[in-house]
């Protein structure tokens, strides 16, 4: 009789087992997602050529350059240079802490060095974002906030979708898109200080939609107390390539209600480079300021 009972209990806690394991796989849009934020959000640095692209207001066609960037993730330190006209040349070198967190800036053509704020409307002037908001940490805290909007309301299936792979620029990737669809326009009054840069940095919108829907002249307006139209998330759809081989996201592209308002391709893009001791200091052997 013993014997039958602990054979039965034995049964049981086999089955009780066997149920609490099953747990449900993450999809593969999630699983996607997932590996893209984990490696933005440990990388320690990188380097990489971005081709902007942005709407300007006024101008009919999307509009930037190529740039050259070096990022160090934390303490924050970054490298530009321009390597298309009309600033071809122009460095740019900004470490948090140094030069009362201002940029060091060689403007080349014969022009001396000089130190500007990273608002300055020199370094932001038809600009969709600051330097400070180079790299790819940025993404992730967008599409991170995003992600937690989308799981709030058990839409994220709706929200993400992986769309197939595709090859852009010789690289496999993994075609990601992101739909809001509650994406709209709402009011939001600025508190003292702000700026720019702290308004969009608090909403995680983009900095330009202040100038298109507020008509903010440059990032060094001070907002405090004015109430401004703002989107409700950073767009309304979002395109990105995803490289298989290191997760990060090698093309964007955002579209609001008027169509696509950015587009960035990142080449070449190296992740956690062995950087120099000096490589973020003005006397680096391969810059001029």
């Amino acid at each position: 009789m013993k014997k039958s009972i602990l054979i039965i209990v034995g049964i049981v806690v086999i089955a009780s087992v066997n149920f609490s394991a099953v747990i449900k796989p993450d999809s593969q849009t999630r699983t996607i997602v997932n590996k893209m934020l984990k490696a933005i959000d440990t990388h320690k640095g990188c380097t990489y050529t971005m081709r902007s692209l942005e709407r300007i207001t006024g101008m009919k066609e999307l509009r930037g350059g190529d740039i050259f960037t070096k990022i160090n993730v934390s303490p924050h330190k970054t490298y530009m240079k321009m390597i298309t006209d009309p600033n071809k040349g122009t460095e740019i070198l900004y470490v948090e802490g140094e030069r009362s967190n201002k940029a060091l800036v060689n403007p080349g053509k014969w022009l001396p060095t000089i130190t500007l704020d990273p608002m300055s409307g020199l370094l932001t002037k038809e600009q969709h974002h600051t330097l400070l908001s180079a790299g790819f940490s940025l993404i992730s805290k967008i599409v991170g906030d995003a992600v937690k909007k989308a799981d709030e309301q058990a839409k994220f299936d709706i929200v993400f979708k992986y769309a197939g792979d595709v090859t852009w620029n010789s690289r496999q990737c993994y075609k990601l898109v992101i739909e809001d669809p509650t994406w709209a326009y709402t009011t939001y009054t600025a508190k003292k200080g702000d700026n720019m840069y702290t308004v969009a940095s608090k909403l995680l919108i983009p900095e330009y939609s202040l100038v298109e829907l507020d008509g903010v002249k440059n990032f060094e307006e001070n907002l405090g107390g004015k109430t401004l139209k703002v989107p409700t998330s950073y767009a309304k759809k979002t395109i990105f390539y995803v490289d298989k081989e290191t997760n990060f996201p090698i093309y964007q592209e955002c579209s609001d209600d008027k169509g696509v308002f950015e587009r960035y391709e990142f080449y070449n893009v190296v992740i956690n480079p062995a950087f120099k001791a000096d490589e973020f200091t003005k006397g680096f052997g391969d810059y001029k300021f």
